[in-house]
């Protein structure tokens, strides 16, 4: 039992000796590192879809491996130098020049079974707009409205990359998220959708701003709006009736505020009635300015014709 603290240390002394015999040996694992290209020149673009990691083997000691392994994303990495290069398929053989470990000096690149070459298509590079498509939905809260169409800004992007690659996209879209229950103005910024994007295009904004009106909702009537009689025909002849309606509009409380009986126009189209085979129409509605509905009483107005009999015997009697 004296002898056993020796013991303990010897052993320790042991295991540390067997941990450092173990840790300076060489050997290999199999790591996946990202894959770099470099110094692009600026008038091409890469067309094809080479991956963003790529799996190989390295070797070096148990603990630089082991550390390497631990390290931050990015710590090792195969890089491939573009420069010089021309339009068309490239192709280029992986080597130790490739692998780049810059903390790392004594780990180093043995193969990649997987991916023994690569080869990369270069294109044109260019740069295109294309619109911001807005896909989130707004819905306002019992008794309130929004006013207008959601406005995005900025409504279009600057997209750069390759020709081939470019041609394909028509717009980029925003996020489908749904809001409920506004009662008031807002405003977001909304991050912009790249998930279907080729690689290597890069877009000049990644998020837009919209801004949603909100305002209580309200009820205004319109009395005495006159109905117009479109079109080619015989005015002697032919008119509305009746005449004038009433026309009650729903909107936005400082919308509606805004606007005036001049601003409501009611039409017939005179051609309509023997084109729909009726006696009575509803009219076509105009009215400037930002509204949620209306309705127009009555629903319905009828073709009079004179009769042209009684305006004879008038013109007699005189």
């Amino acid at each position: 039992m004296k002898h056993i603290g020796l013991k303990i240390i010897a052993c320790i002394f042991g295991i540390a000796l067997w941990f450092y015999v173990v840790s300076a040996r060489t050997t290999e694992i199999d790591m996946e590192v990202p894959l770099v290209f470099a110094r692009l020149p600026e008038t091409l673009a890469i067309a094809s879809r080479p991956a963003s990691n790529i799996s190989i083997t390295i070797k070096g000691s148990a603990i630089d491996l082991i550390r390497l392994k631990a390290a931050r994303n990015g710590a090792a990495k195969i890089v491939v130098d573009l420069h010089g290069m021309t339009l068309g398929t490239q192709r280029f053989l992986l080597s130790e020049e490739n692998f780049v470990a810059p903390d790392f000096p004594r780990v180093h690149y043995v193969s990649s079974d997987r991916v023994a070459a690569l080869e990369i298509e270069l294109d044109t590079r260019i740069k295109r707009t294309v619109p911001v498509h807005l896909k989130n939905t707004f819905e306002a809260k019992d008794g309130f409205t929004i006013i207008g169409t959601p406005i995005l800004e900025p409504d279009t992007i600057t997209i750069a990359g390759a020709r081939s690659a470019l041609t394909r996209i028509f717009e980029i879209t925003t996020s489908d998220d749904r809001y409920k229950e506004l009662s008031n103005d807002q405003a977001y910024e909304f991050p912009l959708d790249f998930s279907k994007l080729p690689p290597y295009v890069y877009p000049s904004d990644s998020t837009v701003k919209v801004k949603i009106s909100v305002q209580p909702l309200v009820r205004t009537s319109f009395q005495g709006i006159p109905v117009q009689l479109i079109g080619q025909y015989d005015h002697s002849k032919y008119s509305l009736k009746p005449a004038t309606a009433t026309v009650e509009v729903s909107g936005g409380r400082g919308a509606l505020s805004q606007i005036r009986q001049t601003d409501i126009q009611l039409f017939v189209e005179f051609n309509r009635f023997a084109i729909e085979d009726a006696d009575s129409l509803a009219p076509t509605v105009r009215i400037l300015g930002s509204v949620k509905g209306f309705q127009v009483h009555p629903e319905k107005f009828y073709l009079k014709k004179e009769n042209v009999s009684d305006s004879l015997s008038v013109e007699e009697t005189k």
